[in-house]
């Protein structure tokens, strides 16, 4: 049998929170009336009114009516308060431990999220605590873990894209493997980002993390200087401008070149007849002068 510890920091009016001696796992008790039966917690009864005999008829009227009224309130309490759960304890604890949220069990379970709350608060507590031991963890690269820690690492790359970490929100759930996933999540704009590691937790205290998605991987990149793809869009220039800007360029080359000196073309000879040779007349070949 396994010996128990209250951990009073941590319990609350509706729920009770121990550890186990080799602080190795949580437990924790909702504090509910079948609890108080159990260990018979004595309510106190109310006594009841004596009756006086000289009492006038209207004024018992008076005070049966007043008496119906708390009765008439009962009736228009949230439904929500009173409805039983549809999910049994360990499995509002397994949905919270995979992700889940209270708002999101409370409405599934058609009950206020004060219902719901006693059973998430060790969950969520534990979430809380390896979602801090993940930022003092070693995340993998190609070339094996980081000597910076995650959270140095982050730290850096949002600065190089103009952000800063602590605007972040850390978060660690279990994935369908019983692997624990870290979530860091941020606002970009208009729409939320976030990115996702693999926890592991080595022997001797060793931690590593593992990136789970691209965003993840770009941030431990040792080449951050470029822009995660998720966070900022390229826009591509069609390379019918590149085609036109050549074609330009070209026709401007080609209207500095001076052009090449035409060839100029001789006139022929003109040969006299033969009456003229025996005449002895003299052909003109040259143009008359105007």
């Amino acid at each position: 049998m396994r010996e128990l510890r209250l951990i009073p920091e941590e319990s609350t009016h509706s729920s009770l929170v121990f550890e186990a001696s080799d602080n190795q796992e949580q437990f924790f008790l909702a504090v509910d009336d079948s609890l108080r039966n159990a260990l018979n917690v004595a309510q106190p009864e109310s006594p009841e009114p004596e009756h006086n005999e000289d009492e006038q008829p209207e004024q018992a009227q008076v005070e049966a009516e007043a008496t119906e009224k708390p009765s008439r309130q009962q009736k228009e309490v949230d439904p929500r308060l009173t409805n039983p759960l549809k999910m049994r304890p360990r499995e509002i604890q397994e949905r919270l431990r995979r992700g889940g949220t209270i708002a999101e069990l409370a409405q599934e379970n058609g009950v206020t999220e004060s219902r719901i709350e006693p059973f998430a608060h060790p969950v969520l507590l534990e979430r809380s605590r390896i979602a801090n031991m993940a930022k003092q963890s070693n995340p993998v690269r190609d070339d094996g873990p980081a000597q910076l820690t995650l959270w140095e690492i982050l730290a850096t790359a949002f600065a190089a894209r103009g952000m800063e970490l602590q605007d972040a929100t850390w978060d660690a759930y279990r994935d369908s493997a019983n692997q624990w996933v870290i979530k860091v999540t941020w606002q970009s704009g208009l729409s939320e980002q976030s990115a996702e590691w693999n926890f592991v937790l080595h022997g001797a205290g060793a931690k590593t993390t593992v990136a789970r998605n691209a965003v993840a991987a770009d941030l431990i990149d040792p080449n951050f200087a470029q822009p995660v793809r998720n966070l900022s869009a390229v826009q591509q220039q069609p390379e019918v401008e590149e085609v036109e800007q050549e074609e330009e360029t070209t026709v401007e080359g080609e209207l500095l070149q001076h052009p090449e000196p035409q060839p100029r073309k001789r006139r022929k000879a003109v040969t006299p007849s033969w009456e003229d040779v025996l005449l002895g007349v003299r052909t003109n070949t040259k143009r008359p002068r105007s």
